[in-house]
């Protein structure tokens, strides 16, 4: 009874101190960063460039903001043939309160929203996700299909890489976790706070910085849907993996992706990281992509 006790005493300090130590770094954090008018973190909110009949969903991924679309959003309405559309995740970018808010089903519902209003309003949308937004662009594809012409998924995430969790897979460690710390419901991201491009560090940007379960438990639930649904997916299909990769399992999208039995574009670059719009080439891969759509829409 006495070890029972001091084990369940132990688990209590834990969880309190854990949740102490994550409260205090975000109060810290938050005073040093500026919130628009609506809460959201300084450029962080969704927004629409060009005006061409093919519209583009981008869709960004954990702990991130649309604002990773900037670069390869402007370049793509500079042909006049792209309508593009950065949406924001629910619960992205937003004050603690509102960011544990967030679960799938409200990300497939922001998601199927965004495309309704597009497809009413353009002869074509396809949808364009990196990382976690790219797993959410393949699912919005598999379950509505008659709203979706064509998907671009950069790094997508069909599973998530065992470098950084070598001993167990990332998915017991969360389950692990959120039994250890069920009364800490915030973890602080492994991820810079800063999105920075690797070829103009004056292209930054202020990113999710701590980051609720519900996030986590969120990307896989999405990563079980997408699980051995490959070959459902019969749309164009233009993706871009990185070797270099140490967020998503690359070898496993490469396989999905390869699974796909329509028409497709695979880019397995051997030169980049995870954050493929911030990494050297995003031009050629964009005039890629954009070549890539119109071949499919001519």
């Amino acid at each position: 009874m006495i070890t029972l006790a001091t084990l369940c005493a132990a688990w209590l300090g834990v969880n309190l101190l854990h949740a102490a130590w994550v409260e205090t770094r975000r109060y810290f954090w938050e005073r040093r960063i500026t919130r628009d008018a609506d809460g959201l973190l300084p450029d962080a909110a969704a927004f629409t460039v060009g005006a061409g009949p093919v519209a583009l969903l981008f869709i960004h991924g954990f702990a991130d903001t649309p604002y990773i679309w900037k670069r390869m959003a402007a370049r793509l309405a500079a042909t006049n043939v792209f309508t593009c559309r950065a949406m924001r995740l629910p619960g992205s970018a937003v004050p603690a309160g509102q960011a544990k808010r967030q679960s799938l089903a409200l990300w497939r519902e922001a998601v199927d929203a965004e495309l309704f209003r597009l497809k009413t309003a353009h002869t074509a949308v396809w949808v364009v996700g990196h990382s976690m937004g790219g797993a959410l662009a393949l699912d919005a594809a598999l379950r509505t299909p008659d709203r979706v012409d064509g998907v671009a998924a950069l790094a997508p995430m069909i599973a998530v890489s065992r470098k950084r969790s070598p001993l167990l897979p990332p998915w017991v460690w969360f389950r692990l976790a959120r039994v250890a710390l069920c009364l800490s419901p915030t973890f602080e991201s492994c991820f810079s706070a800063d999105g920075v491009a690797v070829d103009n560090s004056s292209f930054t940007y202020t990113r999710d910085r701590f980051i609720p379960f519900c996030v986590y438990r969120g990307l896989f639930q999405m990563i079980r849907a997408n699980r051995g649904q490959a070959a459902r997916l019969l749309h164009p299909v233009f993706a871009v993996t990185a070797e270099r990769d140490s967020v998503i399992d690359t070898p496993a999208a490469l396989r999905w992706l390869n699974g796909c039995p329509g028409p497709k574009e695979i880019h397995a670059r051997t030169d980049i990281g995870h954050v493929i719009p911030l990494e050297v080439g995003w031009q050629t891969l964009t005039d890629d992509l954009a070549a890539f759509i119109r071949k499919q829409t001519d």
